[in-house]
């Protein structure tokens, strides 16, 4: 073997080590959960809406400008944004299916 693919393996057996030993290094602590949890809210309450509110608008501008496939856009973009307005629905909805 090389001497940097010896390096490598070295590097990679300690990481694994330590991550075995120490978990917390690893990102798997008890508030993970809730922290993972609070970033897909935010994601779907405030991301998404967001961009398919931009969304709309470069489909109104598309309009104005007269591009000649204006429109089989602006109806992909406003079907786009009405299920990301109505994504956390959906999201809760699955979720209260799944159990």
């Amino acid at each position: 073997m090389k001497k940097q693919n010896t390096y490598f393996y070295g590097i990679l057996f300690l990481l694994l080590t330590i991550g075995l030993i120490v978990p917390e290094s690893a990102f798997a602590q008890v508030a993970f959960e809730s922290k993972v949890r609070n970033l897909t809210n935010q994601l779907i309450t405030v991301v998404l809406p967001l961009l398919s509110v931009l969304g709309l608008v470069y489909a109104v501008f598309m309009a104005v400008t007269g591009d000649g496939a204006a429109k089989g856009r602006i109806i992909f973009v406003i079907s786009c944004s009405i299920l990301g307005f109505l994504a956390p629905q959906i999201i809760s909805w699955i979720q209260s299916v799944a159990g």
